[in-house]
């Protein structure tokens, strides 16, 4: 793992676009009501101004103390009481990373093919994340990008390909009625914004025109999520209640030439954007480690962290108690609050308050 590291604001934004989509799609019934989905393209648009809004503290932050990464940050404010957010934020991230591998493994084994062994499918991914993440954010950059190509244009092809199954009757406009539906999409959504904590790792080190990168990733990442759960509510309409994976449900209806059904292109899409997610949250917590404990503890944290994920993420997805905490989107939504806006406001104040009486 290098010691210095930079990524382009394009790589960065693209990184981060993957790892929403792979949250985006999917969406389910074990963490959500499937059912807020016909009121998500309202939700989307509300959900992304609270986005912009949530990026502020973060900016504010970096920019009032030298271009300093949250943690940086911290122990230059609190000097070593600072170890108390690498922890909070290490936690974090392995949240996320539990989370979003347990629900690769219930999707895998309930959903894409029952047959298949979710233990070694989620090892072979994690493992190549865990190498990825080993040589660093540089590398994972330059796979983001194809990466990135590959998923754009898959989900082009499943947009086009569901296009004349379609059928408008199927939607239905929003109302006062049903704002307790809406309500429920922002919050899922906003609960959902792990990209931004990540953020106060990784902007002190993009170069680029970031703000612009920031802007381009919030609208694609909510127009995305815009076109393809009203695509998901035209074509299946009454049947949507029924799903536990809407997003599956619709690739195995899709058709597109020869090719007669997407399922099978989704889950390798998917699996891609899978690794990308992953690799950049072990990055992060080694990123925490390494403020802590130095360079070569973050070095064993990479393997350690993948290692943890794998077996947690297996006994989660077979445990009820467990799987209920993990999915609750409230303890999500605060977590995600504290990390990504709440404790870089603090810093952030903090470091304008310094500023202020050093000058007197």
């Amino acid at each position: 793992m290098k010691t210095l590291e930079r990524l382009s604001a394009g790589q960065l934004f693209m990184m981060l676009y993957i790892s929403r989509m792979v949250v985006n799609v999917t969406y389910s019934s074990y963490s959500s009501d499937v059912s807020s989905l016909r009121y998500g393209v309202t939700a989307s648009v509300i959900a992304m101004v609270i986005t912009f809004l949530m990026l502020i503290p973060v900016y504010f932050m970096i920019k009032t103390n030298k271009n300093r990464s949250i943690t940086d940050n911290a122990y230059s404010v609190f000097k070593w009481l600072g170890t108390a957010v690498a922890v909070i934020y290490g936690l974090y991230f392995l949240w996320i990373l539990i989370n979003t591998i347990s629900f690769f493994d219930i999707m895998v084994k309930n959903v894409v093919n029952p047959n298949t062994s979710v233990f070694i499918l989620s090892l072979a991914v994690v493992g190549a994340a865990v190498y990825a993440a080993y040589r660093g954010i540089e590398a994972l950059g330059r796979a983001s990008s194809l990466i990135f190509v590959i998923i754009t244009a898959a989900l082009i092809v499943l947009i086009f390909s569901l296009i004349p199954k379609a059928d408008i009757l199927n939607t239905e406009a929003p109302a006062i009625e049903n704002s307790r539906d809406i309500f429920k999409m922002i919050f899922n959504a906003v609960a959902k914004n792990s990209c931004i904590p990540a953020m106060a790792f990784l902007l002190p080190s993009t170069s680029g025109n970031i703000r612009r990168g920031a802007v381009y990733w919030v609208v694609g990442v909510y127009l995305s999520m815009a076109v393809m759960i009203f695509i998901i509510v035209a074509v299946l309409g009454d049947y949507l209640d029924t799903q536990v994976f809407p997003v599956y449900t619709v690739t195995a209806i899709a058709s597109l030439g020869v090719t007669r059904r997407l399922d099978g292109i989704f889950l390798g899409v998917w699996t891609a954007g899978m690794f990308v997610k992953i690799s950049l949250f072990i990055h992060l917590i080694s990123l925490c480690v390494k403020r802590v404990f130095g360079n070569k503890a973050a070095k064993l944290s990479i393997v350690l962290s993948g290692t943890v994920v794998v077996f947690i993420s297996t006994a989660v997805s077979g445990t009820n108690g467990m799987f209920n905490l993990l999915f609750d989107t409230k303890i999500l939504f605060w977590f995600t609050l504290l990390t990504g806006a709440a404790v870089p406001f603090i810093l952030g104040i903090i470091n304008v308050s310094r500023k202020k009486y050093n000058r007197l």
